[in-house]
């Protein structure tokens, strides 16, 4: 399936350049059918030539003939990328939303348009087309435009449509996920280290331990909790490790450390 209508990007940094390669790579959009903007004009450049897309640094002229528009910035730069694009969007065109905490009403309101908005929460792993994307429509969106913007975010990874109201959580969850993820890697190589082993080796071990077991959760659909206990054995190794874990009460410090990040979300929004 090709989607050939012309694509365009405002704000050119890793989210959207992840995406804009799953696109390439499973051909759902022609490289002539992607548009950037950014406000660093060195990232444009290095963009056309790494992806051999077209670049723009008039906003209003490139979105005259952009049926999607991917919103990809700062939320403090928010309004001011409103008063540059409004009079161009078209009202048949589809706003899609990946900046945090930038609610669908909030870009309806300053659009002035009854103009479709999908609100898109990625994940960095969309870098290597293993992300997984929330998404959640405005008021104007049609079943259809909801379907082409799931393909879209189905190119770097799974997709799900939620409700709005969910979206802190997910955030917090697999939005910021990965960095939780990245952090306990972090420390296993560091506990391995002055444990005895080589850095490159503690490093390797790590890696490969991490996204063995994400592969594992993945591939067999059993539950964490089930395959915890098939590693566990009764007065092993990994059960003196979890009861440490345990006794230091791992499950409230990550648990207030994602309620810290879903109020963060909210905060955001406001």
């Amino acid at each position: 399936m090709e989607i050939s209508k012309k694509l365009f990007f405002i704000g050119s940094g890793n989210m959207s350049q992840a995406i804009i390669s799953g696109l390439l790579e499973t051909k759902l959009v022609k490289t002539e059918n992607i548009v950037c903007n950014d406000i660093i004009k060195e990232k444009l450049f290095n963009l056309q030539q790494k992806f051999g897309v077209s670049i723009a640094e008039d906003k209003g002229e490139a979105i005259i003939g952009a049926d999607t528009i991917f919103l990809s910035v700062k939320p403090q730069n928010m309004l001011r990328v409103f008063d540059e694009i409004r009079n161009f969007v078209k009202r048949k065109a589809i706003i899609i939303s990946i900046a945090a905490g930038i609610t669908t009403k909030f870009i309806e309101d300053n659009i002035h348009k009854d103009v479709a908005v999908i609100r898109a929460m990625p994940n960095t792993p969309a870098l290597v087309l293993s992300g997984i994307t929330a998404l959640c429509k405005g008021r104007f969106v049609s079943d259809e435009q909801l379907k082409k913007a799931k393909c879209l975010f189905s190119a770097v990874g799974k997709t799900e449509i939620l409700e709005e109201k969910k979206f802190d959580v997910i955030t917090a969850l697999s939005g910021s996920g990965p960095a939780y993820i990245f952090y306990f890697c972090e420390i296993m190589q560091e506990a391995a280290e002055k444990l005895g082993l080589a850095k490159d080796i503690a490093k390797k071990f790590a890696v490969q331990t991490i996204y063995g077991a994400g592969k594992m959760l993945d591939i067999t659909k059993e539950p964490a909790k089930v395959l915890k206990e098939k590693v566990k054995s009764p007065n092993g190794t990994t059960e003196a490790a979890l009861k440490y874990f345990e006794s230091r009460e791992l499950s409230a410090i990550v648990y207030k450390a994602m309620e810290q990040a879903m109020e963060r979300s909210k905060a955001l929004s406001k």
